[in-house]
């Protein structure tokens, strides 16, 4: 139940939703949709197989309030440019058995500082480039901050997807 290709229910029938634009916020408003929790994987497209029927959405576009899929931004119901191979799934937390390939683990809670900081040459201070997690409840999760020019400044989340994440956790030692 809380992971899968996604279908939305439309004027009578299921439909699927195109994987253009799609992100880790748009999985989250359908992860809290279904009461799994958030999202913990985008899984490679053709995972869970193609839909069939009417492909529903199309760049979607969720802001990360909405209660549900069908609040947030797209082109509109049935109005795409897509094929059954591209529809989307999703891996919630709440998922009581992960995808064999899935490799998931949760994080030890430490106690002690909650910013971890990697930087690319040790001197005095940090380096451009180098980040920090921040208010979070370890030293492995939190806003993401990056250093540069003498200050620590945020990072924006327009097209940031699960992939940008990967980074950060990786340049942090956080798997």
């Amino acid at each position: 139940r809380c992971q899968g290709r996604v279908e939305i229910h439309y004027n009578g029938s299921w439909g699927t939703v195109c994987d253009d634009d799609w992100d880790i916020v748009d999985a989250n408003v359908v992860c809290r949709q279904l009461g799994c929790g958030h999202a913990i994987t985008l899984p490679a497209a053709m995972t869970f197989g193609q839909g069939s029927g009417p492909i529903f959405l199309d760049n979607v576009d969720c802001k990360g309030s909405e209660a549900a899929l069908s609040e947030c931004w797209s082109h509109g119901w049935g109005i795409h440019n897509c094929y059954h191979y591209e529809d989307v799934a999703v891996v919630c937390n709440g998922a009581t058995s992960l995808l064999p390939f899935t490799e998931f683990s949760p994080t030890q809670v430490s106690e002690g500082p909650t910013t971890r900081t990697l930087t690319a040459s040790v001197q005095d201070g940090e380096s451009d480039g180098s980040i920090r997690l921040v208010s979070g409840p370890d030293t492995c999760q939190g806003r993401v901050e990056i250093f540069y020019r003498g200050n620590w400044g945020t990072v924006c989340d327009d097209d940031w997807g699960l992939s940008d994440a990967s980074v950060v956790c990786k340049q942090l030692g956080c798997g």
